[in-house]
């Protein structure tokens, strides 16, 4: 099994969230796990589920359980959702 669809199952991702690039940086002991949203898909807002446009995005990043010994970041633009009704 290839790296990604491995950090997608073990990340729990599903569609429209996949893994597009895993780093393993050995002098500083990490493994930067990038993550992103398909750009065509539909989203909805968090509160209502209404469906709602995407405004921008912010840069997340998460600690995540080690690999081996490696310390492991998922990092994420996230979407951000513009409700008519919650904003």
């Amino acid at each position: 099994m290839h790296q990604n669809p491995l950090y997608e199952r073990i990340l729990g991702l599903s569609t429209p969230w996949f893994v597009s690039h895993v780093d393993l940086d050995e002098d500083s002991g990490l493994v930067e796990v990038q993550v992103e949203c398909e750009a065509s898909a539909s989203l909805c807002c968090p509160r209502c589920g209404q469906p709602s446009p995407r405004y921008d995005k912010r840069r997340r990043q998460w600690r995540h359980l080690d690999t081996c010994q490696f310390q492991t970041q998922v990092v994420a633009n996230v979407p951000r959702v513009r409700c008519p009704e919650h904003g």
